[in-house]
């Protein structure tokens, strides 16, 4: 049922993106959001569990991956045009999207046609996307040409290496909620301690995903973790929502 209603979806825009915050760690103002995806369907919102997945196994996600860039790059411009004070907002590109050719040809395009500039939309990719592909340090090569910056999505979450660090041209690491769990372990302090310095030697920024305590917070301004993402400031928010936490903020 789906994805017989998926190209409706799409035409129709039943898919919303939303806006989950990033802080800076030290002054808890706003720097940045992630964008995602939810699905409006006859009136219930339906969570990405549901849908990603089953749009990852049959390649429609990457359709939906340049929907929702395409929105993000329209709706920057927006603001831009309002005269708004941007920020960076990142979007996700899946593993199978990494796969079709053109990908990044294709994302240049749409920048263009809104006439945006690339610090403003950040590309995530997980860790286990990068492994799989065998191509993708050419296809990083490519969206760094542009002017994208890259984020390293989930790292920590399953199999992690260091070596990603150094062989993956990465602008920003964001460590996985499963990390900053472990805060109030001292091992997993000092792995997180460790990793972040690590990352920062290699002039990456960090970002922790998944605050959702005081302790966290006060443990990551210790270390000097850049930003924060988690429910500790902020949800996802849909649009209006969004809309207004940045007027304000």
């Amino acid at each position: 049922r789906l994805e017989d209603s998926f190209e409706y979806a799409i035409e129709a825009e039943e898919f919303e993106v939303w806006y989950q915050p990033k802080y800076d760690t030290m002054s808890s103002t706003i720097v940045g959001a992630e964008a995602l995806v939810r699905w409006r369907k006859d009136g219930e919102l339906i969570p990405p569990f549901r849908f990603i997945p089953l749009f990852e196994s049959n390649g429609m996600i990457a359709k939906l991956d340049e929907y929702v860039f395409r929105h993000v790059c329209r709706q920057q411009k927006r603001w831009q045009e309002m005269g708004k004070q941007l920020i960076p907002i990142s979007v996700n590109i899946s593993r199978a999207s990494l796969f079709f050719s053109g990908i990044a040809g294709r994302y240049e395009e749409i920048l263009k046609a809104y006439n945006l500039p690339p610090e403003f939309v950040q590309l995530e990719i997980t860790e286990s996307a990068t492994l799989e592909n065998d191509d993708i340090s050419s296809l990083m090569n490519k969206f760094h040409n542009t002017g994208f910056r890259l984020l390293l999505d989930d790292f920590g979450n399953g199999y992690s290496s260091l070596a990603t660090l150094n062989t993956m041209k990465f602008d920003i690491l964001k460590l996985d909620k499963s990390l900053i769990d472990y805060i109030g372990d001292r091992n997993g302090e000092v792995l997180l301690r460790h990793t972040i310095q690590l990352a920062k030697d290699f002039g990456l920024n960090v970002t922790a995903e998944g605050v959702e305590t005081k302790e966290q917070l006060n443990f990551l301004q210790e270390v000097k973790c850049d930003d924060i993402q988690g429910y500790y400031f902020s949800k996802p928010l849909p649009l209006a929502e969004f809309e207004l936490l940045i007027k304000t903020a």
